[in-house]
């Protein structure tokens, strides 16, 4: 078998690997594992679908990008030309990665399935002028938290304390990002708690983990993109393991109702905060989340969950994970490297598992083509 990493010129920071190093270290890793690798980049629609037309039978496609340029300052979603041909590819689908991107549209579907998440609304140019009745209608009491509707990596994200606040910075996002519109959340007070939702056949592993800055206190503040950016150091940020069950026991029951709700397909990470209650709402979910050796938050977590391995172990054993899924969703046949070293043959105290047999979980519609 052969996997084909699809990178996209221009569109390399929202992908699972923002960088070729960290894309090399990614191919190095499954070259081991007796896989052929290939890697391409594309910076046009034309240049996609050549590559495409000519993918063989026994490639599994890795898109690494969102988009793919579409001429005139426009972009169109990647996957939707790999769905078009009916390719196998690993992750989820174009129309998930859509929802989840908008955050509007993401919290909106949550919400419509009964799932936990902070009261919201959403302003746009058309009623930047009615946002303090908007805001007074649907959340009640400050401070909020505004976020552009169609970035990722907390780009853009800021705190209001006051109405005066949130007309300014809402006027500035839209001045900011001309694709997005502003979500305007209730803030939270606690600390950022992200859970790994890993798929394998029919088990689940969930990675509970909290995400802390101990100069920017979570019972005041957010973590904007500066603090996401900053290196661990696991003495003032850090990601430690969460072993609250009051908190464990919601993580058990959202997570994976959350990744059906979405039609998640493999693999995602799920971001919440406590309310004022202890009750879990969740404000982010990853269509592509990072998988940037060492520093990535869910490369992170692994290395949290699974203490007793060294961090190489670890990280081969998450992207052994994620090649071994995409390959059962297609009935094909994963190397013997892949089936006996990924996450789920790991042993830790700390990660989550369940079987999702007969699970929302396990509704999710059945991939039917088949690598040959």
């Amino acid at each position: 078998m052969k996997i084909l990493f699809l990178n996209s010129r221009g569109h390399w920071h929202n992908g699972w690997l923002t960088s070729q190093k960290e894309l090399q270290i990614v191919v190095n890793i499954l070259r081991k594992a007796g896989i052929t690798v290939e890697t391409t980049e594309v910076e046009s629609i034309p240049q996609l679908e050549k590559v495409l037309d000519e993918v063989s039978s026994d490639t599994l496609l890795w898109p690494n990008a969102y988009y793919v340029d579409a001429g005139g300052g426009k972009v169109a979603w990647l996957n939707d030309f790999i769905e078009a041909r009916q390719l196998p590819y690993l992750g989820s689908n174009a129309e998930t990665l859509r929802t989840v991107l908008e955050k509007d549209a993401c919290q909106a579907l949550l919400r419509n399935n009964g799932l936990p998440i902070p009261q919201f609304t959403v302003i746009t140019r058309e009623n930047i002028g009615d946002i303090y009745s908007l805001i007074s209608q649907n959340i009640y009491s400050f401070p909020v938290v505004l976020k552009p509707t169609a970035e990722s990596g907390s780009v853009g994200v800021c705190m209001a304390r006051n109405l005066w606040q949130a007309k300014e910075y809402a006027i500035q996002i839209l001045k900011d990002f001309p694709q997005s519109n502003v979500i305007i959340e209730a803030f939270l007070p606690s600390d950022d708690i992200t859970c790994g939702f890993l798929q394998l056949g029919e088990e689940v592993m969930l990675l509970p983990t909290a995400y802390i800055v101990k100069s920017v206190a979570g019972k005041a503040n957010i973590l904007s993109r500066k603090e996401r950016l900053r290196p661990w150091d696991d003495k003032d940020k850090m990601q430690p393991c969460i072993t609250d069950e009051a908190i464990l026991g919601q993580l058990r029951a959202h997570i994976p109702a959350i990744a059906a709700a979405l039609s998640i397909r493999g693999i995602t990470r799920i971001d919440g905060r406590l309310d004022a209650t202890g009750a879990l709402r969740f404000f982010d979910v990853n269509g592509l989340p990072a998988l940037c050796y060492p520093e990535a938050v869910m490369v992170k977590q692994c290395l949290t969950c699974f203490p007793g391995y060294t961090p190489m172990q670890v990280f081969e054993g998450l992207i052994y994970t994620v090649v071994c899924q995409a390959l059962l969703q297609y009935e094909a046949e994963a190397p013997d490297v892949i089936r006996k070293r990924n996450l789920f043959t790991m042993n830790s105290d700390i990660v989550v598992r369940s079987s999702i047999v007969n699970s929302a979980v396990s509704k999710q519609k059945k991939i039917s083509h088949v690598l040959d």
